[in-house]
């Protein structure tokens, strides 16, 4: 391929949570975008390297939002959101480590130099609105939108190609994992089983999909409780009441990590045991509630669905590599530097004023956190995949172009150097086919990868911390589980918790009989009184 010649930004194709957009090329001057609001300071949380192509991506570093001025008596605006994470962060370098591995490679996009920018979505909507806008705009205002690659979106719903026809993702659906659920529950027998799931698509699709796939096999929900961020301290109430209250042993829950601690805390608090957790992939291998001691008694023989994991050769060292002064555009880094070595960056205008200030002689080598461990990239790997995804469409769209001329017409699904539109790459997105670093083929079916996921049992280590072992895994529709590896949870095994059911039949000693609920499944009934002169005889 001819060596091309591109505008900055002419190009972002978005490695996003849940939204995506495009820098518009070739806008005239007398084209403006439309500020959302006032808080600038938000555009400078994160990190950017200019490019012929500049790969866009929106990554959770902060978790907690400012308050809400909901007055509706002046302009909105954004407070600064806070607590710091670290896995994140290591997404965010797994975009960083593969754009310069693609731009060292003479083979893929020759004569095309990608770029990156990065910013946080703090986990909430307007965030993550205002930082898809800001990469599309250089700053927060309205102008064209593009096509995303997910890597953590694992929502049911986007698999609906007539809703979202133009979304792709480096993760399976959540439905995959909903019914692996499904079927260790039918494998182990367990046929009472209670829900906490997150009030979203997210979790409310994963209860009807377990539900749809064990429909008629005896198996029922106990009950479905849910938890929101915003009324989190009531939810986590309302659903450590229904667990203490229900005699399921085996407890469902799809919902965010850290609502996951506080509810799992809660329930230490009452001092609830003996629960069997099924975990979602969200915390399944969360190194925040692995550590947290309060919970190693409870959460012990949790078994989990966990994103595949699989190395990155040489992403180690680019991480042990990492300093401000080779990054100085990195705000991200920045803040991981001074939490790390408490110090202060005299270049970071958020610093901590009564640190004392860094001696440019620190070094990751050595450091031991969530950033640094790379022993499970899991969502790291489905950042570094999607951006190889966009990387191979972009080149089969510029390869397949005439080199004598710059007219898109002439070669049908092409573009020329000059002319890239998001409808012809999204053409050669759906046909993307490569093999990966590990000799792996990769591909999109209707904008979705094959099914692969890890299956996860927590465990006790050495000192009593948890540590997640790996006990099976799952390809396609097939459930691969090493029983023998498995530890359950507190004094209870298989045995004990498959005793551990709703009553099947109701008490004959007081002439109650079996009626089914119209619509539920047959273990959802009450017991009604016997007509004057009958009995039940069902033992």
């Amino acid at each position: 391929m001819s060596a091309a010649v591109f505008s900055p930004y002419l190009l972002a194709l978005a490695v996003v949570l849940w939204a995506a957009h495009e820098v518009a090329a070739g806008k005239s001057p007398e084209e403006k975008c439309v500020y959302l609001d006032g808080a600038q300071h938000l555009d400078t949380v994160g990190l950017s390297q200019d490019g012929d192509v500049v790969i866009g991506a929106l990554f959770n570093v902060y978790i907690l939002p400012g308050e809400l001025d909901l007055s509706f008596t002046k302009e909105p605006y954004l407070e600064a959101c806070s607590d710091f994470q670290e896995s994140p962060m290591q997404w965010a370098q797994a975009v960083v480590f593969a754009v310069e591995e693609i731009n060292r490679d003479p083979s893929l996009l020759p004569g095309v130099r990608l770029g990156y920018r990065i910013m946080d979505s703090c986990t909430r909507h307007p965030f993550t609105l205002r930082a898809a806008m800001s990469m599309i705009s250089g700053g927060n205002g309205t102008c064209e939108t593009t096509r995303p690659i997910s890597y953590l979106a694992t929502c049911a719903c986007l698999s609906n190609r007539r809703e979202y026809p133009n979304f792709f993702r480096t993760i399976p659906s959540d439905a995959y994992q909903a019914r692996t659920m499904a079927q260790m529950a039918k494998r182990f027998g367990w046929t009472w089983v209670g829900a906490v799931v997150a009030d979203n698509d997210y979790g409310l699709l994963a209860v009807q999909v377990f539900q749809e796939e064990t429909k008629g096999t005896g198996i029922c929900l106990a009950f479905v409780r849910t938890l929101f961020r915003e009324r989190l301290a009531k939810d986590v109430d309302r659903a450590a009441t229904a667990v203490q209250a229900s005699t399921a042993r085996v407890i469902l829950v799809f919902a965010w990590y850290v609502d996951v601690e506080v509810f799992l805390t809660e329930l230490v608090r009452r001092n609830v045991t003996d629960r069997q957790f099924l975990a979602s992939e969200i915390w399944s291998t969360s190194g925040r509630l692995l550590s947290n001691p309060q919970l190693y008694t409870i959460a012990q023989g949790t078994l989990g669905v966990a994103i595949r994991s699989a190395p990155m050769p040489g992403f180690e060292e680019h991480l042990r590599r990492l300093h401000p002064f080779r990054y100085p555009q990195d705000a991200l880094l920045r803040v991981l530097w001074e939490k790390t070595f408490g110090c202060r960056m005299n270049t970071s205008a958020g610093s901590q004023s009564d640190l004392p200030p860094c001696s440019g002689t620190e070094s990751l080598e050595g450091v031991q956190n969530g950033v640094m461990d790379v022993s499970n990239l899991r969502v790291t790997y489905n950042v570094y995949l999607a951006v190889y995804a966009a990387a191979h469409a972009l080149h089969s769209l510029l390869a397949c172009t005439a080199l004598s001329t710059s007219d898109p017409t002439l070669t049908p699904g092409c573009s020329s150097p000059d002319n890239i539109t998001t409808e012809q790459l999204l053409e050669h997105l759906k046909l993307v086919s490569f093999t990966t670093q590990l000799g792996e083929k990769f591909y999109f079916q209707d904008g979705e990868i094959p099914p692969v996921y890890d299956l996860v049992n927590w465990q006790r280590g050495p000192g009593g911390t948890l540590q997640y072992v790996p006990i099976g895994r799952v390809e396609g529709s097939q459930l691969i589980i090493n029983e023998s590896a498995i530890k359950w949870p507190g004094n209870l095994n298989k045995v004990a918790l498959c005793l551990v059911v709703h009553r099947m039949n109701c008490p004959p000693r007081h002439r109650t009989r079996k009626a089914i609920k119209k619509g539920l499944p047959v273990c959802c009934f009450d017991c009604l009184p016997c007509a004057e002169g009958e009995f039940s005889n069902i033992t």
